[in-house]
């Protein structure tokens, strides 16, 4: 029987739906070797994870996903895997990362107001169980007003996505190099998340970036139809094989993950990430 794994994974230390907790029972249930918890700039439902996972079969890969932006690369998402989440220096970052996702998201919530929306902040951090996110601000717009929106994948759409109307930039940013550099100081491997969604920038001139201040891969395997930043592309395969290729081309290591979150119509499991991969990553941290 193949040995599947999946990791990126999200829970409701960031804006995931399932606690950490559950998403090692769910991935139990669904055969998984192993998965990685890689919340949004938060490390808080790793111990849980973990503690969860613990002789059930099943392993369970620190990780997080720090949210960047630099030089004209925006809104980017650098994984860290095989982290130390209790390291010092990339929970200082993860602090300021999340000090400045709260100020973005109150300046989200500014604009939709502006735009004749019903929703306050207060209202959208009792919907977050740990970071807030912009899944939760839809959350709060769906239900708020339903004469102007029927979903929240238009409200993304529409209004949430990169450059939408009710989008706002962070005033202060996390740097690539100073994602990296903390997630290295945590002993981990960073690593490019979902290539394929970035469409406001050249991704190979991003790649080339990356390699220049000290990161080590890419997502090669990710289910680009389940996600809701994707617009247009091709299918999952040939963007995968694209960045397969990419990586061979700059000898970078690999990893896979649905990113999931629990939304309506995501099912753990279903993208098919061999072992292999992680056994690569391990080769690596041993070699």
């Amino acid at each position: 029987m193949p040995k599947n794994i999946d990791l990126q994974c999200h829970t409701t230390a960031s804006d995931g739906a399932l606690t950490p907790k559950g998403l090692v029972r769910l991935a139990l249930r669904k055969k998984l070797k192993a998965i990685a918890i890689t919340d949004h700039d938060s490390v808080g439902g790793i111990d849980e994870a973990l503690s969860a996972a613990k002789g059930k079969g099943i392993e369970v890969i620190p990780g997080v996903e720090i949210s960047c932006d630099d030089k004209g690369f925006v809104d980017t998402h650098i994984l860290g895997l095989f982290i130390n989440h209790k390291n010092k220096s990339l929970n200082s970052l993860l602090r300021k990362a999340q000090q400045y996702r709260e100020s973005q998201k109150k300046d989200i919530i500014k604009k939709f107001q502006k735009l004749g929306f019903k929703i306050t902040y207060q209202e959208v951090k009792k919907l977050a169980k740990g970071e807030i996110g912009r899944p939760h601000i839809a959350k709060a717009i769906l239900k708020n007003n339903p004469d102007k929106v029927n979903s929240i994948d238009k409200i993304f759409d529409k209004y949430l996505a990169v450059g939408k109307k009710a989008y706002a930039e962070r005033k202060n940013k996390i740097g690539i190099k100073q994602a990296i550099n903390a997630i290295h100081s945590a002993k981990g491997f960073a690593l490019i998340s979902h290539p394929g969604v970035y469409s406001n920038f050249s991704i190979e001139e991003f790649i080339k970036y990356f390699i220049k201040n000290g990161g080590d891969g890419l997502e090669t395997y990710y289910n680009y139809e389940s996600s809701r930043y994707h617009t247009g592309f091709a299918q999952s395969s040939k963007i995968n094989k694209k960045f397969r290729n990419i990586a061979g081309k700059y000898r970078l290591l690999e990893t896979g993950g649905s990113d999931f979150h629990g939304r309506e119509g995501q099912v753990l499991g279903k993208l098919k990430v061999p072992y292999k991969v992680l056994a690569a990553l391990k080769n690596r941290r041993t070699g």
